[in-house]
């Protein structure tokens, strides 16, 4: 007979099998629903309905595309739910190099932030995308917000003057000038609410 701390350790391990779902059922592989050449790039959970309720949104390349599907969980395992089908491709052609996943507008639920690299890696392009799920049947994701800013850099997620905001910042050069551009929240989308001008030195 085991020692009486080895049998404490087995009984602990026995419970926990019994009440932990088991790696197959509580993780099904993502990759089986993906094409065979699938690279992921990211992946985050977040909550893009409202329901209380996360769903996995998966970031990858296959031999010839950058593509964007996500999964909802189903009786224990994820289930396809959308993709992008070229969707999320910007209008020169970009696929997203990188996403971020955060609710900009205190709604409640999460936005998707795209962000390229364009115009030969000299600007980054950022669109924020929200989900319309009013055909559960048939979700679309909708640009509420759309700008770029060269050199490349990342947007400010706020508030400005209590009002839900994503600010953007150009440094002023010995070339040009800079800014500070703030877009506000209104209810369907961002408009921009403020623009302020760094004069070059």
């Amino acid at each position: 007979m085991p020692p009486v701390k080895a049998r404490v350790i087995i009984l602990l391990l026995t419970a926990l099998s019994c009440i932990l779902p088991s790696a197959s059922s509580a993780n099904p592989d993502v990759y089986d629903a993906l094409p065979g050449d699938t690279r992921i790039l990211q992946y985050n959970l977040a909550d893009f309905d409202g329901d209380a309720r996360e769903e996995l949104a998966v970031l990858y390349t296959t031999s010839d595309e950058t593509r964007l599907t996500l999964f909802r969980g189903d009786s224990g395992r994820w289930s396809r739910w959308w993709d992008d089908n070229g969707g999320i491709t910007h209008q020169d052609g970009s696929a997203p190099r990188s996403m971020e996943i955060r609710d900009t507008n205190g709604d409640g639920r999460a936005e998707m932030l795209a962000y390229y690299l364009t115009e030969k890696n000299t600007v980054m392009a950022i669109r924020i995308l929200t989900l319309d799920d009013r055909d559960p049947s048939n979700p679309v994701f909708n640009v509420i917000l759309e700008d770029k800013v060269s050199p490349p850099g990342y947007p400010l997620v706020g508030m400005e003057a209590q009002a839900f905001s994503v600010t953007f910042f150009k440094m002023a050069t010995s070339e040009s000038n800079g800014y500070r551009r703030v877009y506000c929240w209104n209810k369907k989308r961002f408009e921009k609410c403020v623009e302020v001008e760094w004069e070059k030195p």
